[in-house]
């Protein structure tokens, strides 16, 4: 069963991604994009929760909302690298934030360190030095900096969905994610009606953001779900590693993307690190 959820993790998140990448490459509003996405993601959840049972718990909702918040600027730095960057340094970029969640295991939510993990973290560091040793066309200083934004906000969420079933294990976890797609439902559609640049914009139904929505549910519910019973220094990086490889060979295949030799390279450490952070 957990080998399953893991599974079906990636390929969500690969799924979300390409769908996205798609929309973006359209030059299509990320606002719009972000509002389909997140309705979506709200109305799953409370239909699902509405079917088991929902229950306003105060802490849940707390945690939910601020794990909203930072999904949200993760959203759009997301959505704004992925239109300006290859998807699959972009992706793999945005996963390395299991640094973040993984520190918190080790230092704070005594999980075990080991050499293996020690060894995992240099070659991650390497590995990034070498994805960006060499900037040509495509490859700003703009993309990456909204790619480590982007790192940066999926590191802080993801330790929310640990903390909260750290304290609440197997327990509000539809009730979380309802919170969270609501509160990004109402900081989009507030920022694009008080925003005269944004309302010049019609609002327009987006089958992708539906898509996406859907998957990027999914996604982060699988993920919640793990944090009950995993450590977080084993579930951030098996979900990275396989993601990686994912997006990789979508990138390749169906955007056509081509890397440099020191760009493969740094991949490969990528994945390399990942799978000695799993040991």
């Amino acid at each position: 069963m957990t080998v399953l959820l893991y599974v079906l993790n990636v390929l969500f998140s690969a799924g979300s991604s390409t769908v996205t990448k798609q929309f973006a490459r359209k030059d299509g509003d990320s606002v719009i994009f972000n509002i389909n996405k997140s309705a979506v993601g709200a109305i799953l959840f409370l239909i699902v929760g509405l079917i088991g049972g929902f229950t306003v718990h105060l802490p849940t909702v707390l945690f939910g909302a601020g794990y909203g918040l930072f999904l949200c600027c993760s959203m759009y730095t997301g959505f704004k690298a992925l239109a300006t960057g290859p998807m699959a340094l972009t992706s793999m970029i945005a996963s390395f934030s299991l640094i973040i969640p993984f520190f918190f295991g080790v230092c704070f939510w005594n999980e075990e360190i080991s050499v293996f993990k020690i060894v995992g973290i240099a070659l991650l560091l390497l590995s990034v030095g070498l994805i960006n040793a060499k900037r040509e066309e495509g490859f700003s200083l703009r993309w990456l900096g909204l790619a480590l934004l982007t790192l940066l906000f999926n590191g802080v969420y993801s330790v929310l969905q640990k903390l909260h079933q750290i304290h609440f294990p197997t327990l509000y976890r539809t009730e979380f994610m309802f919170w969270a797609f609501a509160l990004i439902f109402a900081i989009l559609t507030v920022t694009k009606f008080s925003s005269k640049k944004q309302r010049e914009i019609s609002f327009r139904f987006s089958l992708l953001g539906m898509t996406a929505g859907i998957l990027d549910g999914l996604t982060n519910y699988i993920v919640l779900y793990l944090s009950a019973t995993e450590n977080a220094s084993v579930v951030f990086p098996v979900v990275s590693v396989a993601k990686i490889m994912a997006v990789w060979i979508i990138g390749v295949t169906v955007f056509k993307e081509r890397l440099r030799p020191l760009q493969v390279a740094g991949l490969l450490l990528g994945v390399a690190s990942i799978v000695f952070l799993m040991q």
